[in-house]
């Protein structure tokens, strides 16, 4: 009876630790998430490659990245609110064409090019 459950706790402790393992694994990954790919990818066409806005983007309104002031005074959390929900008629929302990882991995590319 003992060695039962012994074993029982044994088990269940092998699998609780088994599955915080690989959970912490999947997020170690999401967090490798490209975001400079991604920029070039969906960004670049509006926002430019360097984060000043092409003639598309200038037209649309597209942000400056590049700018101090607005780098200054937008949270982090702004900028994944407004890569999720766009602005109509000026940006597309990206919430269903992107995973949380891939909008959360833009923001560092776009703080990278404050002047």
């Amino acid at each position: 009876m003992r060695n039962t459950r012994l074993l029982s706790i044994g088990l269940f402790s092998v699998a609780f630790g088994t599955g915080a393992f690989f959970s912490g694994t999947a997020v170690s990954k999401a967090s490798n998430v490209d975001g400079m790919k991604i920029y070039l990818q969906h960004c670049k066409t509006c926002h430019g490659v360097d984060g000043n806005p092409t003639d598309l983007g200038t037209g649309l309104g597209a942000r400056k990245f590049a700018d101090p002031e607005w780098q200054a005074k937008t949270t982090d959390e702004r900028i994944i609110e407004q890569i999720n929900e766009g602005t109509p008629e000026m940006m597309m929302p990206f919430k269903e064409k992107l995973t949380p990882d891939e909008i959360k991995a833009l923001v560092p590319v776009i703080r990278s090019f404050k002047e």
